[in-house]
C-alpha cells in the first residue's frame, strides 16, 4: 500500500562532486515534495565501496545546502545555521542495510523469483562475443543458469564459485508503464536479461537495494533521468516480486549541449555545484537556471524564486525532449541577480574574492574607498570572480590590452595630452591613491550618488567637480571629449573598459593617476 503522505528521494552515490544533471533531479524531486506537501528524502547509494568517500559525501551535502535544496530526512549536515536529516526510516545508507538486503534475498530465492547464477565473468564474456558475432538481436544473458538442479549448484560450489543473485524476468510479458511524464509505455520482457540483484559478497547492485529502500522508505514518487526507464521496468516487477505497490516514475529527459549531444562535464561552463559557488556564481541565479532545463515557469519570464517555483512545479511540465544547456544564459541570469542585491550584500558576497588582492587588514582599513569601488562594478559583473580583475588596475600598475594600445597610439598628440593631464591633476585636490589617507573622502562620497557636487571634504573634489574642470582642459586642448578620454583611460586603467571615466580617475588617486599619465605623455 503507498504512504498516504507523498514521499520523495534523491540518492547520489558519495564517489564525486554533484554535477548539473544530479542537482536538477535532486531538485525536481525536492520542489515535487515541497509542492505536494510531502517529505524530501536524501539517501545514500554508497556500495560502490572502491570510489565511495566521505569527502565527497560532504561535498555534495555542502552543495544541495547551498543551493537551498534542504532534506527532511537522511544524512545529518548543518549549513547557515539550520540542520538538516535524521528521520524514522533509516538507516540512509546503504552499507548499513546489508542485513535488509540480505533477508529480502533469500525470500526472492525462496520464491523462486530469484536465483543463483555462477557464470564467471570470462563466460559472460564469451556469451556477448558470441551473440555479436552471430548479430543477435538480443546481446545479453541467456538464462543458462536459471533451472540448475541442487546436484548442478553443489558442484559449481564444490568448485569454489561464488554465485551472482539474479532477478528471473518473466519470459515473454508485457509490462505497461504509465510514467507521469513520458505517458503509457509499453516494454516487451523479451528486450530485457535476468539481472545482477547481487554479487557475491552480499553487495546489492543498484536496481535491487533501490527497491528495498524505496520499499521500507515508503517512498511515492521517483524523479530521476529518462537513463533509468528501463530500469524503472525491472524495478517494477521486483515491487510485484515482493509484494509492494511501486511508486509512480517521472523520468526526465536529458540535459543537451549546445550542438545537442549530451552534456559532459569537459563541455565549456559546466561545474560542479561548489566550483559554482567558488567562481562567485549567485546561488539563487544557478539553482532558477538548472530548474529551467526542462522545466519552464512561465511564458513571460525566467527569473523566479525557490517559493515561487515551489508553488507553481507540476512535474507532468517537465518537457519529454532534452533542454540545452546555455552558460551564456546561466551568465545573464548571475547578473540579474547581482544587480539586485543591496550594497552591503554585494559587499559582504564580493569580500572572498576581492580582499585577496590586498594586504592584510586592508579591507577593513579602506571600507570606504573599497564600498566606492564595488558600487561602480556591481552592474559590470555576472560573477563575482570577475572583480580581481576588473578592480586590479586600482592597486597595481596595469598592462596595457590591445585596445588600450591602440587608444593610446591613435593620435600623435596624445602623450602631450596625457603630460597636460598630469599637470592639470597634481595641482587639483584630489584624494590620494589607496593606501593613503583616503578617509574624509569615502566617508564622504558614495559613488555613483546625486550627492558626488556636495564637498568630500574641506576643499575637495567630488567626481562631477572633477569633470568640470577636465572639459575646461579639453576645451582648451581644441580637441573633442571621446578623442582625449580613450588614451586617458587606457593609460590609467589598461584597458578601453569600464566606470565612468571621472570615477575612475577620482578612485584611482592623485598620486597613480600622474604617476602613469607621465609614464605615458611627454610634454
Amino acid at each position: 500500500m503507498i504512504h498516504p503522505t507523498p514521499r520523495l528521494r534523491f540518492a547520489p552515490s558519495p564517489t564525486g562532486p554533484l554535477h548539473l544533471g544530479g542537482a536538477r533531479t535532486a531538485m525536481y524531486n525536492w520542489a515535487l515534495a515541497r509542492s505536494l506537501g510531502g517529505a524530501f528524502v536524501l539517501r545514500i547509494e554508497d556500495t560502490d565501496r572502491a570510489r565511495s568517500t566521505d569527502e565527497s559525501l560532504q561535498i555534495i551535502l555542502a552543495g544541495l545546502a547551498w543551493l537551498g535544496i534542504d532534506w527532511d530526512e537522511g544524512p545529518e549536515f548543518t549549513a547557515g545555521g539550520r540542520s538538516f536529516g535524521g528521520g524514522d526510516f533509516g538507516p540512509y545508507f546503504q552499507m548499513q542495510r546489508l542485513d535488509r538486503y540480505a533477508a529480502l534475498v533469500e525470500q526472492l530465492l525462496a520464491s523462486g523469483h530469484a536465483y543463483k547464477c555462477y557464470c564467471t565473468p570470462e563466460e559472460l564474456a564469451e556469451l556477448r562475443a558470441e551473440q555479436k558475432a552471430a548479430k543477435s538481436s538480443f546481446i545479453g544473458y541467456d538464462g543458462r543458469h536459471r533451472d540448475l538442479t541442487a546436484e548442478q549448484r553443489a558442484e559449481k560450489e564444490a568448485q569454489g564459485i561464488q554465485p551472482n543473485i539474479r532477478f528471473r524476468m518473466p519470459d515473454d510479458e508485457v509490462v505497461r508503464v504509465h510514467d507521469l511524464i513520458r505517458g503509457d509505455v509499453e516494454v516487451n520482457t523479451k528486450q530485457l536479461d535476468d539481472w545482477v540483484m547481487v554479487r557475491p559478497g552480499g553487495v546489492p547492485l543498484y536496481n535491487f537495494a533501490c527497491v528495498v529502500d524505496d520499499i521500507d522508505m515508503k517512498i511515492t514518487h521517483v524523479v530521476r533521468g529518462e537513463e533509468h526507464f528501463l530500469n524503472g521496468v525491472k524495478q517494477r516487477l521486483l515491487f510485484e516480486a515482493l509484494g509492494h505497490e511501486c511508486p509512480q516514475y517521472a523520468h526526465i529527459p536529458l540535459i543537451l549541449n549546445p550542438k545537442g549531444g549530451k552534456l559532459s562535464k569537459r563541455d565549456p561552463g559546466v561545474k560542479s555545484t561548489l566550483e559554482y559557488r567558488d567562481l562567485g556564481y549567485p546561488a539563487a541565479a544557478v539553482f532558477n537556471y538548472i530548474a529551467l532545463l526542462g522545466w519552464g515557469f512561465s511564458a513571460d519570464r525566467d527569473v523566479f524564486t525557490r517559493d515561487e517555483m515551489v508553488a507553481a512545479f507540476q512535474i507532468g511540465s517537465v518537457g519529454k525532449a532534452g533542454a540545452k544547456f546555455d552558460v551564456d544564459k546561466l551568465h545573464w541570469m548571475c547578473g540579474e541577480y547581482i544587480r539586485t542585491w543591496s550594497l552591503d550584500d554585494f559587499l559582504t558576497a564580493s569580500r572572498g574574492h576581492v580582499e585577496p588582492l590586498l594586504a592584510d587588514g586592508a579591507w577593513d582599513a579602506n571600507a570606504g574607498f573599497l564600498r566606492n569601488a564595488l558600487a561602480l562594478f556591481q552592474e559590470r559583473v555576472q560573477l563575482l570572480s570577475e572583480l580581481p580583475d576588473k578592480l586590479r588596475w586600482l592597486f597595481e600598475d596595469p598592462a596595457l590590452d590591445a585596445a588600450a594600445q591602440k587608444n593610446l597610439g591613435k593620435h600623435a598628440d596624445a602623450p602631450q595630452w596625457l603630460a597636460a593631464y598630469a599637470d592639470l591633476l597634481e595641482g587639483m585636490d584630489l584624494p590620494p591613491s589607496f593606501g593613503g589617507d583616503r578617509a574624509a573622502f569615502d566617508t564622504a562620497v558614495r559613488l555613483p550618488s546625486p550627492e558626488d557636487d556636495a564637498p568630500a571634504a574641506a576643499g575637495a573634489l567630488t567626481p562631477n567637480q572633477l569633470g568640470d574642470a577636465t572639459r575646461a582642459l579639453i576645451a582648451e586642448l581644441g580637441i573633442k571629449f571621446g578623442q582625449f578620454v580613450h588614451p586617458v583611460r587606457a593609460a590609467l586603467t589598461g584597458t578601453n573598459k569600464g566606470p565612468g571615466f571621472f570615477d575612475c580617475v577620482w578612485l584611482l588617486g592623485k598620486d597613480a593617476a600622474v604617476r602613469r599619465l607621465r609614464a605615458h605623455g611627454r610634454a
